[in-house]
C-alpha cells in the first residue's frame, strides 16, 4: 500500500512524501478489505497577500489613536471622529466661565513603543457627523474639519491605567461660545447643541514613529472614567466670597457616533501593490512573506490547491484529522508588538470574497492557536488550524471548489495589530499542511 501510494503521488506531481500509519485487517465480516490510516504532510502551499476594501469601525466603543512606521507595512495612521452631546443644559446666569478641554481616558490596549513620545491635535468638524452611505462610518471614511487646531498636547503616554487620562486643552474662545450660548438659553436641547457643534477629531503626529493608543468611551450617564469635552465654570454664592467650582461634560452619546479613520501608506514596500483596489500578491514576489493587519483591511491568504487531488486516490476515505501550522516571521514580534492568542480565519472564494467562518468537523468555529514555548530562539513558536472540516468539505463537494483560508485578526476593525508569515526557511515548512485520512 504504501509504495502504491508513493507512486501515485509522483505521477500527480503533487506531494513528496506520505506516511501508513496502520495497517488493520478488521475481521471476517471485511475479509477482503483493509482499513489504513494515512498521513500525508507536503501538499503544495500557495500563500499570498490581499487587502478587503473597507472595514466598519464605527460601534467599537473604542478610540484609536497614533502613527506606525513598519519596514514591511509602511506608515500607519490612526485618526479618530466623534460627535459630543449632554442631556442637561442648565447653567445659572450668575456663573463665571473658566476654561474648556478634551480628556482622553485610556483603555489599556496600546501597539507600539510607548516610551516614545505622541502630540495630538484636536480640531473642529464642519460637517454633520453622519455616514455618506447606510448607518456605519468605514476605516476609510473622512469628515471635513478646520485647519486650525483647537489645541494639542505633547506626551508619554501610559496605556496600562485604564483610570488615567490625558488632558488637552482647547481654545478657550470656543468654550467660552459654547458657555455663553447654554447660560443664555440659545442652546437648551441636545439638537440644538449638535445643529451648533457638528463634533471633534484628534489627529496623530505623523511625523513621529511611535505608538498606537486606545482610549474608551461611555454613555452620557457615566461620569467616571469616561472620555469627554469638559467646560470648567465657578458659580458665585451670594453669602460667600468663594466661588463654587462647576463642571459641565459633553459625551459622546454612543457607539455609532464615533468612527476610526485608519490609513497605511504602503509605498516603498513590498506590498505597495496593494494600493490597487481587488491586488493579490503571491508570496513570490514578497520575499515569501504574507501579511495580516487589523485596522487596514490586509490579510493573509493560504491556498492548498492539491487537498481535492487526494479524495481521487480513493472512493471510501474520509478525514480523521487536519492541521495546518505557520510560522511569524522571526523578529517581527516583540513585547511592543505581540502576537495574539488566537486569530480568525475565514473560507473565501477564488475573489477573496469571504464563504463561511472556518470550522472543525463538529462545526465548531476553528481559530488559528498561538503555540509559543519558552526557547532563545523562538524555535517552537507556531499557530496551529484545524483544517478536518475544510478538508472534508472540498472533499464532499460535487464541485471543484477553488477555496483557500484568509487570516485575520479577530478585533479587526478595533486594534491595529499585525502579523507576519514566513511562507520559507531551510526546509521549506513553514507553511505546512498535515491530512490524516482512514482509507477503507
Amino acid at each position: 500500500m504504501k509504495l502504491f501510494l508513493i507512486s501515485v503521488f509522483s505521477l500527480l506531481f503533487m506531494f513528496s512524501c506520505s506516511e501508513e500509519v496502520n495497517n488493520y485487517p478488521v475481521g471476517t465480516d471485511f475479509i477482503d478489505n483493509d482499513i489504513n490510516i494515512v498521513i500525508v504532510d507536503t501538499f503544495s502551499i500557495k500563500a499570498a497577500t490581499y487587502k478587503i476594501d473597507s472595514l466598519i469601525t464605527s460601534g467599537t466603543s473604542r478610540m484609536l489613536l497614533g502613527h506606525l512606521k513598519d519596514e514591511y507595512l509602511g506608515n500607519l495612521t490612526a485618526q479618530t471622529y466623534f460627535q459630543v452631546n449632554n442631556s442637561d443644559f442648565s447653567i445659572s446666569t450668575n456663573a463665571v466661565y473658566d476654561s474648556i478641554g478634551l480628556v482622553l481616558n485610556y483603555d489599556t490596549y496600546y501597539y507600539g513603543d510607548t516610551l516614545q513620545p505622541q502630540t495630538y491635535k484636536v480640531h473642529r468638524l464642519l460637517e454633520f457627523f453622519e455616514p455618506v452611505e447606510d448607518d456605519d462610518f468605514y476605516n476609510t471614511s473622512k469628515l471635513k474639519y478646520d485647519e486650525e487646531a483647537l489645541g494639542e498636547v505633547t506626551f508619554t503616554p501610559r496605556p496600562n491605567s485604564a483610570t488615567d487620562s490625558i488632558y488637552i486643552a482647547l481654545n478657550t474662545n470656543i468654550g467660552e461660545e459654547i458657555f455663553n450660548k447654554i447660560r443664555d438659553n440659545e442652546i437648551n436641547t441636545t439638537d440644538d447643541f449638535v445643529q451648533y457643534f457638528n463634533g471633534l477629531t484628534v489627529i496623530p503626529d505623523a511625523t513621529t514613529n511611535s505608538h498606537v493608543l486606545g482610549f474608551n468611551f461611555k454613555s452620557y450617564s457615566d461620569l467616571i472614567d469616561n472620555t469627554s469635552m469638559r467646560i470648567f465654570y465657578t458659580e458665585n454664592i451670594s453669602d460667600s466670597s468663594e466661588g463654587n467650582d462647576q463642571v459641565i461634560d459633553f459625551f459622546i452619546p454612543n457607539t455609532s457616533m464615533q468612527f476610526n479613520s485608519i490609513s497605511a501608506n504602503l509605498d516603498n514596500t513590498t506590498i505597495s501593490g496593494l494600493s490597487t483596489t481587488g491586488t493579490t500578491i503571491s508570496s513570490d514576489d514578497t520575499n515569501q512573506l504574507i501579511f495580516a493587519q487589523a485596522g487596514t483591511g490586509i490579510s493573509a491568504r493560504i491556498e492548498m490547491p492539491t487537498v481535492k487531488d487526494l479524495k481521487s486516490l480513493s472512493n471510501e476515505s474520509a478525514a480523521l484529522n487536519a492541521e495546518l501550522t505557520f510560522k511569524p516571521l522571526k523578529g517581527s514580534y516583540d513585547a511592543s508588538k505581540p502576537l495574539k492568542e488566537s486569530l480568525l480565519v475565514y473560507v473565501v472564494d477564488g475573489q477573496n470574497r469571504i464563504v463561511s467562518q472556518l470550522t472543525d468537523l463538529d462545526s465548531n468555529a476553528s481559530l488559528a492557536v498561538l503555540n509559543q514555548a519558552d526557547n532563545e530562539f523562538d524555535e517552537n513558536t507556531y499557530y496551529s488550524i484545524d483544517m478536518s472540516g475544510f478538508v472534508e468539505m472540498i472533499w464532499n463537494s460535487e464541485f471543484d471548489l477553488d477555496y483557500a483560508i484568509m487570516i485575520q485578526f479577530e478585533d479587526y476593525n478595533s486594534v491595529v495589530d499585525a502579523l507576519i508569515i514566513d511562507n520559507l526557511n531551510e526546509n521549506n515548512d513553514n507553511i505546512k499542511l498535515s491530512v490524516t485520512y482512514l482509507n477503507y
